[in-house]
């Protein structure tokens, strides 16, 4: 039993609970906004020795260390306050894109009004003193004295820091990368695998009214003679969809309370054949009800191996099943290959199907002839109309049913990658302010290098050294990481694909590459200033 408020977000039957989702999504948010505060501490502190003079002499006429943090904490304040504002403005542009990226309906109204300003308040203060913070606390512990003399010299501290954070968010843009790639390939093998049966044009009649499942010998036997429906039959539960049916069985010799738990289909005479399962020993229902519904069942591969048998053995053996203290017996007259009934995060369980009494099935399906689909839908409605008028005409076409389970998940995959593609951008851009910086700062030095006679290629290689480097330490960290995060991820299906080295090789690469490009720009600019430029004054 599970609670009616938790089932959407929290019920793990037949599907990954969406609330998994949801946090890997605000983790997503939560570590872009950390990227940007990461950025904004990389840029403050590098830029230190700009405020240095103006620290000093703040602290020589009387200002105390706590006014010089708070007036540095509320600068980081106004820049969240602006960030803020700017971004309500970019949401409500980008909400309907975002609407249909995620098949929601989102919209800010009277109704939401107080819980979006108390979240954007809770937003602001604690953005703000993330960002704020260690440059706060940093540029408040210069010494007045050594500033003043232009002593001061930043610390290794300041560096390593700054690294540090470089190679923590390239971490976080790497770990997403490898994510999103994973995501997309797992997204691929559902799509492309082999589910074991036929899903090309075959359309789903839902037989929700008694009238409907009453017409349906007739409705049978008139679609039957359509040109342009080769095949009709029914069934209980189509593929794609969770059987509820179940019951157990047990071979002669044992117990029923070591009993083997199968699922049931009903089905009608031929759905083996239309949805093209494979019957690798013994034989399909023929067109008999009378006989067939009495006892006679086809078992799948799994339930055969369950019960004990190899399929060959299987075949023309006694199952039992107590029921309210009778013992029923049923006779294996086949066993199918054993095919995927839901999605490929179910494992395939022991199934048997069994002909339907009186043909009375939930739903009809069709197979039709290939390319006449609009043609071949107005006839079948027409003739619906005719024989079950009481009940409204619908259909589905059952690979639609198929790909559907996975619409959520291609939702999912759509939303990560478009946040990895963002959360890559800001680190671009602090990389970009960062390396523009530490241009400014080594001009002079590359003048010397020039005058000396190194090479444009020279100049922008060392440039680029120390953020390659950095970006090799995020890989090398980021590795394990996405590794251990995706393998659990993986878990929640029965069917995977692998987790190939390739796709870390790519990451870390298409990282490294985005990372040299940003910086090129500036090295090669520092690298082909004229040496005059920024030598005649010394």
């Amino acid at each position: 039993l599970e609670a009616v408020k938790d089932i959407y977000l929290k019920s793990d039957i037949g599907q990954s609970p969406r609330i998994i989702y949801l946090y890997v999504i605000a983790s997503i948010a939560v570590f872009i906004l950390l990227i940007a505060c990461i950025n904004f501490m990389n840029l403050s502190t590098a830029k230190a020795t700009k405020r240095a003079s103006e620290i000093g002499i703040r602290k020589v006429m009387g200002a105390f260390r706590s006014s010089l943090i708070g007036q540095i904490l509320g600068e980081a304040m106004v820049i969240v306050m602006i960030s803020i504002l700017a971004s309500i403005v970019m949401v409500q542009m980008a909400l309907p894109f975002f609407n249909q990226l995620t098949g929601k309906h989102i919209s800010f109204g009277s109704e939401n009004l107080l819980y979006f300003g108390l979240a954007l308040g809770a937003i602001t203060i604690i953005t703000g003193l993330v960002a704020g913070s260690y440059p706060a606390f940093y540029l408040s512990s210069f010494q007045p004295a050594q500033v003043l003399k232009g002593k001061y010299v930043i610390g290794n501290a300041s560096g390593w820091l700054r690294q540090s954070l470089v190679v923590f968010q390239f971490m976080i843009g790497i770990t997403l990368v490898c994510g999103m790639i994973i995501i997309g390939k797992q997204l691929s093998f559902m799509e492309n695998k082999d589910l074991g049966f036929e899903s090309a044009s075959r359309i789903v009649l839902p037989l929700r009214t008694g009238t409907a499942q009453k017409n349906y010998s007739t409705l049978q036997k008139e679609l039957s003679q359509n040109p342009l429906v080769k095949q009709v039959s029914a069934a209980n539960y189509m593929p794609g969809s969770y059987i509820w049916s179940d019951f157990s069985l047990y071979p002669q010799g044992s117990k029923m309370d070591k009993g083997i738990m199968h699922r049931i289909n009903m089905v009608d005479y031929g759905y083996i054949e239309l949805i093209g399962l494979k019957i690798i020993a013994g034989r399909s229902f023929i067109d008999n009800r009378e006989v067939e519904s009495k006892g006679k069942i086809i078992i799948n591969r799994t339930g055969a191996k369950e019960l004990g048998f190899e399929p060959e053995e299987a075949i023309g053996q006694e199952v039992y099943n107590d029921w309210q203290g009778q013992k029923n017996a049923y006779e294996v007259i086949g066993v199918m290959e054993d095919y995927n009934q839901t999605t490929l995060k179910e494992k395939i369980n022991a199934t048997l199907f069994r002909m339907a009494p009186q043909g009375i099935c939930n739903y009809a399906i069709l197979k039709i002839e290939t390319g006449n689909f609009e043609e071949a839908v107005a006839s079948v409605e027409k003739t619906w109309k005719r024989l079950v008028n009481d009940t409204p005409f619908e259909y589905s076409f059952l690979d639609d049913n198929i790909q559907k389970q996975y619409e959520e998940d291609r939702r999912v995959s759509s939303i990560i990658s478009s946040f990895t593609l963002i959360a890559m951008l800001i680190s671009c851009l602090g990389l970009y302010g960062l390396s523009t910086y530490m241009a400014e700062r080594r001009l002079k030095e590359i003048g010397v290098r020039k005058v000396l006679g190194a090479s444009v290629t020279q100049v922008v290689g060392l440039m680029s050294k120390e953020f390659v480097k950095l970006v090799i330490i995020a890989f090398v960290i980021s590795v394990p990481l996405s590794l251990f995060a995706m393998s659990k991820w993986l878990e929640g299906f029965a069917y995977k694909t692998t987790i190939d080295m390739l796709v870390f090789v790519y990451a870390g690469a298409g990282a490294l590459m985005i990372a040299l490009l940003t910086v090129s720009f500036e090295s090669m600019k520092a690298a082909m200033t004229n040496p005059v430029e920024s030598l005649r004054n010394e």
